[in-house]
């Protein structure tokens, strides 16, 4: 964009809306019933909002392109900054496994064979080969400019309305329904049932909504005055996407009997509703068909966009020369590889986990420890910052003077990412091996995070390019 173009509030709360427009999380948050609306409100309120607020100061005091690996290098370090671009990059080869197994559900009801979407080995080879082929060809061509944003209109913006849309219909015509997860309802059901535990990771999948918040704070030094309109552009985004979350969320709550919920099947809920409302079936093979298309270009998005800057980090000499290699195009095609490798290797977890939704649900919570591993690195350097270069222009600034408002709001963060990361070693329902269950997710931090200390601790001067 350039410096003249200044965006309009209307514009940054749409684009900061477009990250997260997805019809993907809305089973996980129906699947809580009545506390979606609790869950909803903590992931908005601690969450959401701190990140975002924090991110948009440090945006503007260094708005240099890298985000927030550049703000935790300032800091804590090169090691730190070169642990949080890790993280960064390390977290889709699950987040992407999430993504891609949805793949085969879609296309179990694009064909007529719904029944494929609970068999995990076709949803194991319909990850494989679906991220293969979108990397091979994202190896010769840019797929994201090829679907341009047509992706994101006909993928994810068209069923998200339809969902509302059919969640209001359905609710006009059959109030609550008494065998759905709304039945009978109570004050008491508004929050977490303490006395089932098992029920609390499902605000881990909430969390996950917004995670990757911070991407639109590039844009606060593109909007005039950021420091009175990137907070009420933060805050109108992220209002209204917890009321139209909140409305497909209880609409498909509304519309699924209790127990039946299956969190990787998006069309499970259009089924529901068309089929009550007399709509024809043909209209769910078409939403199908479109979210299919919206997730292979959002898989298309991730396959180069961590990798363009994990290329940077290999270059300055973080990682060795085999990752530097760049093919006739200039992409980073050894990282590409590696990364469609390990992202084959997590998807083997469908092998291993019988039920289809758990599976999902065990690789959404991974993917958000690791992000919250990021949001903990930027709350500490947020404050960090305020001490060691305070003399740094910061035209969106958290409080007019001192330092009390960005303590209190990075707390919040710290508080929020500490209890997200307590709760997600909880199994979740589906997954009967605490133990097992628990074990994979400490190991999977620890390796992720291991491997980053050890390969800056041995990196050596000449793989600097």
């Amino acid at each position: 964009m350039s410096q003249g173009k200044k965006l309009s509030l209307f514009g940054l709360i749409g684009i900061t809306m477009a990250f997260f427009g997805t019809v993907r999380s809305v089973p996980t948050l129906a699947s809580s019933g009545w506390t979606q609306i609790v869950y909803m409100l903590i992931a908005a309120l601690m969450f959401a909002l701190p990140i975002a607020l924090m991110s948009a100061e440090l945006s503007t005091a260094w708005p240099e392109e890298g985000g927030p690996q550049v703000w935790v290098n300032k800091a804590l370090g090169e090691k730190w900054g070169f642990v949080t671009s890790w993280l960064l990059w390390v977290q889709m080869f699950f987040g992407m496994v999430m993504v891609a197994s949805t793949v085969g559900v879609l296309f179990g009801y694009v064909i007529n064979k719904p029944e494929l979407g609970s068999n995990n080995i076709f949803i194991f080879f319909t990850i494989v080969l679906s991220y293969w082929v979108i990397t091979l060809l994202n190896l010769k061509y840019d797929m994201v400019k090829i679907a341009g944003n047509w992706g994101a209109i006909i993928g994810v913006y068209i069923p998200f309305i339809a969902l509302v849309g059919l969640s209001i219909a359905y609710f006009a015509k059959n109030g609550i329904n008494p065998n759905g997860y709304l039945a009978d309802f109570t004050v008491g059901k508004l929050f977490p049932d303490l006395t089932n535990l098992k029920t609390l990771p499902i605000l881990t999948g909430v969390i996950f909504i917004f995670a990757g918040v911070e991407i639109s704070s590039v844009h606060a030094n593109n909007i005039d005055n950021p420091k009175r309109n990137y907070p009420i552009a933060v805050i109108a985004s992220v209002l209204v996407l917890v009321v139209f979350n909140l409305i497909a969320g209880l609409g498909v709550a509304n519309s699924i009997d209790a127990g039946q919920i299956n969190n990787s099947d998006i069309t499970q809920p259009f089924v529901a509703m068309t089929t009550d409302l007399g709509i024809p079936a043909i209209f769910n093979n078409i939403i199908s068909l479109m979210i299919l298309i919206g997730v292979l270009v959002q898989l298309s998005a991730w396959v180069l966009g961590p990798s363009k800057s994990m290329i940077k980090v290999a270059e300055e000499g973080n990682l060795p020369p085999f990752f530097q290699k760049r093919n006739g195009n200039g992409i980073p095609i050894n990282i590409v590889l590696v990364q469609a490798t390990v992202i084959s290797l997590v998807s083997t977890a469908f092998l291993f986990i019988e039920d289809v939704g758990a599976a999902f649900l065990v690789i959404t919570i991974t993917t958000t420890i690791l992000y919250c591993l990021v949001y903990l690195l930027i709350a500490i350097s947020a404050m960090k910052l305020r001490k060691t270069l305070p003399e740094i222009e910061r035209p969106f600034r958290l409080g007019s003077k001192g330092n009390g408002l960005m303590n209190f709001v990075a707390s919040i963060s710290i508080i929020s990412v500490i209890l997200t990361i307590a709760v997600s070693l909880i199994a979740p329902e589906g997954v009967d091996n605490q133990l097992g269950y628990l074990a994979y997710q400490v190991i999977a931090t620890v390796v992720m995070v291991g491997i980053a200390l050890l390969i800056y601790n041995y990196k050596k001067p000449e793989w600097k390019k």
